[in-house]
């Protein structure tokens, strides 16, 4: 036999034997058996390959239970862990499903020893990101829509699943040690994923002696120290010792752990070498693209400025990365022409980077600001410099050779101005106007109108009209709300900082006087701005003149300009602005004493219940026939104004109520001259509210403000003025005015005229004469006063009497009244409603005795020929009685009545109860007949 299938044979043999006997020989003597040279070595390892299976190219550990759900439990919590920095929350949950059932296996096996602390770790990192302080709305929007619903679904089950493990999740917040084997794990997974798996020794290799020839390792090509050594420990191990799991010594543990720790720390001097040269890293940036160190200079801005304005908005891009390029190009500007290029689209880049939230973050405004006031800067240095909408965009590299000579660029400061005034005003609506945040967000209040006066510098200095109109029109709106104290103080920090000081619209002269800087910047507005911001300029400065007490001249520019005439047509920014001037109109009126023009101005925004839409400063409760669209309610919530702006809605109803009532109780107790006057109410809001007042079973104390008003009204109709005045002045509201006690002594003697009034309509008709002396001691009014207001009050008609100066008494004449007397007018009345339901009572027995019709009305004729016969001889009888005027029914005899006393021509001249008496009688004449 030759010696290539001797060497077969011999291993065939040796490999049965070896499986059959349990591997009773080891690695030594396999060794010492004859073998042949280099070739017959390499044949007789091909021969043991091919008969070796998959399976045996692995080493087999057989494992407890205990060790395997171990195992399961590390291995998918490890999985959980990764998907979650993976953002993967679709496959979190099925691991999660899985290692819900894992550990469900492992608590029986373990019975109440502790588990792996990888899986409390995973249980605590689950919670975290699931919790309130988990992911923010901005990484769960980033979520597709499966990971968006796997997380939420997520979220629901581990609130419940979490339960039992709550003192072990809390014991590891206290003390956060990974354990070692959850480090040996994570070693072995990240090895898996960053090293290439070098291929398994067979067991052939293992089989055969490695020192056999040169030859044969150059063959195979395993020359290392560390691979050598490994063979000679595997060769130590003999029969089934080789196939367990091998464990490792304490000195193994410690040098893996020294490796690992090594290559997890790096030193300082490595980690600098790694910033330096990249260590062989790629920057990768959103969706894997490369990010490359861009490389600008002076020459090369513009085009590079050029390629990303390109890709502004296009899908993919990086905002954030974006606006560092910018900042890197304004960083290598050469000159200002560059530098007003960059900054425009720099600013522009930093709006567009919050254009997805609700309201631009205080960081984010500040730092677009300061961009702005930059711009600004440079254009106030380099005069030759202008930005137009209309100029010609300068694309080419001439840049750079930019010399100072006149030059126009295209932009608009004017929208990045406006721009940054409106995410001002979104922020402030989106904050709550009653925490800290609000009031800090208003400290930059004063920054952002030296902005826009830095910028009506500039427009003025260019000669740019239209952008001039505009950002006086936003210098107005930040002015006319606010008082003199208040605008003086910015006026002073903008002439210390010498913002606009060559202005020709506010000149340095009229710096110190806020009204004249409104009055400047109004009439700027009327001579060169469009019709629009020509109305919101009157609008802003009847607000201005009627918020500091001045009612006559916001009067009378308002009615000079007819703005009322159409202001249902204008946008409704500008109708919320008239509603704004008509409100605080009527509260100028009121606190000048002004009562019937308080009124007015006050009735039409009160009466219409919707206050709050009408004034921009909320949304009210709609009812369920009037609900609006999603889309219609946020328009109106934009629209609404910020909270330091609002006109105080519970102060402009106390003004509109109080007024009402000085109008109102007079003219009810007038209802002794004029009995229709409760039908016409002057003001159906009070009355309506006054009547349900007056229906209350019970009524207490008063407690809020229309409880006082209400208690005051009554009071005042019942003559008690003193009780009234008190009610009123202990209203709170009034202190919210700048001038309280004014007008708490202004309602007082109000309050007494009126009462007089309400004294003199109620009891008219009980005197023949009264004293003024009487009057004026009783309601503690001057005597010329009273006679001044009895004087007036006769001279109107308003009481039918006179006034005898001689003797200071006022004389009534009751000869006039229909009736003198209160109980003679309720007794007509009651005569009169008498009347009524006589006459009433009359039709319904005339449709009865009629079998249901009305006199005349009665169908002739019925289908057969009976009925046919007896309607006719019905019908010739009821037509005699109506020619004759006697019948044997009322309706003839009523109308032969009628036809004698038209025939005799004093049928309009008789009574009314004659005529009722007269009907009565031929009713009971028909009746005996009958």
């Amino acid at each position: 036999m030759s010696r290539f299938f001797q060497n077969v044979d011999d291993s065939e043999s040796s490999d049965s034997d070896f499986s059959s006997s349990g591997s009773e020989f080891s690695e030594e003597e396999l060794q010492q058996k004859p073998t042949g040279g280099a070739g017959n070595n390499r044949f007789a390892r091909a021969g043991l390959d091919l008969d070796s299976d998959s399976d045996d190219d692995v080493k087999r550990v057989v494992k407890n239970p205990k060790e395997k759900q171990t195992e399961e439990v590390v291995k998918l919590s490890q999985n959980i862990l990764k998907a979650i920095r993976a953002d993967e929350w679709d496959d979190a949950t099925d691991n999660f499903n899985k290692l819900e059932a894992s550990v469900t296996k492992l608590k029986k096996i373990l019975k109440g020893s502790s588990l792996p602390t990888v899986f409390i770790r995973c249980l605590v990192k689950l919670e975290d990101c699931t919790g309130k302080d988990g992911l923010s709305k901005e990484q769960l929007g980033k979520l597709n829509a499966i990971n968006a619903r796997a997380f939420n679904k997520l979220k629901q089950r581990l609130r419940k699943s979490i339960k039992p493990y709550a003192s072990d999740m809390k014991a590891y917040r206290e003390n956060p040690v990974d354990s070692a084997e959850e480090d040996e794990k994570e070693a072995e997974s990240e090895s898996e994923d960053q090293a290439v798996p070098a291929p398994a020794a067979t067991r052939a290799e293992r089989a055969v002696p490695a020192s056999d020839s040169e030859s044969e390792d150059s063959y195979w090509g395993s020359d290392d120290s560390d691979e050598s050594e490994s063979e000679s420990d595997d060769n130590q191990q003999v029969g089934f010792s080789r196939w367990l799991k091998k464990t490792p010594t304490k000195a193994e543990t410690k040098k893996t752990k020294k490796e690992r720790s090594q290559r997890s720390t790096p030193a300082p001097q490595a980690a600098a070498a790694a910033d330096v040269e990249d260590d062989g890293f790629t920057t990768v940036g959103k969706g894997g693209k490369k990010v490359e160190k861009p490389t600008v200079s002076a020459e090369s801005l513009n085009k590079s400025l050029i390629e990303i304005n390109m890709a502004r908005g296009r899908k993919g891009t990086d905002k954030k990365e974006t606006v560092a390029k910018l900042e890197l190009l304004l960083s290598v500007a050469g000159n200002a022409l560059q530098q007003c290029k960059v900054l425009m689209a720099l600013a522009s880049a930093q709006f567009d980077e919050s254009a997805d939230l609700s309201h631009m973050p205080t960081e984010k405004w500040n730092a677009v600001q300061s961009t702005i006031n930059r711009l600004l800067e440079v254009l106030e240095k380099n005069h030759q410099v202008s930005i137009y909408e209309t100029a010609d965009a300068h694309d080419d590299d001439s840049d750079i050779k930019y010399s100072g000579e006149p030059i126009t660029l295209r932009g608009s400061v004017i929208s990045l101005v406006e721009r940054l005034d409106d995410e001002f005003t979104r922020s402030l609506q989106n904050i709550d106007p009653h925490t800290p945040d609000y009031i800090d967000r208003m400290r930059d209040s004063l920054p952002l109108y030296l902005t826009i006066a830095r910028a009506q510098g500039y427009f003025e200095r260019a000669e740019q009209e239209d952008s001039l109109c505009r950002i006086v029109s936003r210098r107005l709106a930040h002015l006319y709300y606010r008082t003199d104290q208040v605008n003086d103080q910015f006026e002073a920090t903008a002439a210390s900082l010498h913002v606009s000081a060559e202005s020709k619209i506010v000149p340095p002269s009229v710096r110190g006087n806020t009204e004249a800087t409104i009055h400047g910047l109004c009439t700027f507005l009327y001579q060169h701005a469009d019709s629009l911001l020509r109305i919101r300029a009157m609008l802003m400065h009847v607000f201005n003149h009627a918020l500091h007490k001045r009612y006559y001249i916001a009067r009378d520019l308002l009615l000079m300009s007819h703005i009322q005439e159409n202001a249902h047509q204008a946008d409704v920014s500008t109708q919320i602005l008239y509603n704004r001037a008509l409100a605080q109109l009527g509260l100028a009126a009121f606190r000048l004493g002004k009562i019937r023009e308080a009124f007015d101005h006050t009735m039409e925004l009160m009466s219409s219940g919707h206050q709050r839409e009408l004034l921009a400063q909320g949304v009210g409760q709609q009812r369920m026939q009037q609900q609006q669209t999603f889309a219609n309610e946020q328009l109106q919530r934009q629209r609404q104004l910020p909270f330091h702006i609002n006109i105080n809605l519970e102060l402009l109803e106390c003004v509109f109520l109080t007024a009402s009532m000085l109008i109102e109780i007079p003219f009810m107790a007038s209802a002794n001259a004029n009995p229709e006057a409760r039908r016409t109410a002057t003001c159906r809001v009070f009355r309506r509210m006054l009547d349900f007042n007056e229906r209350q079973v019970f009524l207490g104390p008063p407690e809020n403000t229309r409880d006082h008003i209400m208690a005051s009204a009554k009071a005042l109709a019942d003559g008690d003025w003193v009780k009234s005045r008190d009610y009123i002045q202990a209203i709170k509201i009034w202190s919210l005015l700048p001038d309280s006690q004014e007008i708490k002594d202004m309602l007082a003697s109000k309050i007494q005229v009126e009462a007089l009034r309400t004294y003199l309509f109620t009891y008219s008709t009980q005197f023949e004469a009264v004293g003024l002396d009487d009057l004026s001691a009783m309601f503690e009014l001057p005597r010329n006063k009273v006679y001044s207001l009895l004087a007036r009050m006769v001279y109107q008609d308003e009481l039918q009497a006179s006034l005898d100066e001689v003797s200071g008494v006022l004389v009534f004449s009751p000869a006039n009244f229909e009736a003198s007397s209160r109980l003679q007018q309720t007794a007509l009345m009651l005569s009169n409603k008498a009347n009524q339901f006589a006459d009433i009572n009359e039709r319904v027995f005339e449709l009865k005795i009629n079998g249901g019709y009305a006199p005349g009305d009665r169908q002739q004729g019925n289908t057969d020929q009976s009925g046919r016969a007896q309607g006719n001889d019905r019908d010739s009888r009821s037509n005699f009685q109506r020619s004759t005027g006697v019948g044997g029914n009322n309706a003839g005899g009523r109308d032969g009545q009628r036809n004698r006393n038209d025939a005799s021509g004093n049928g309009s001249n008789r009574n009314s109860n004659s005529g009722r008496n007269n009907r009565r009688g031929n009713n009971r004449r028909g009746n005996n007949r009958r």
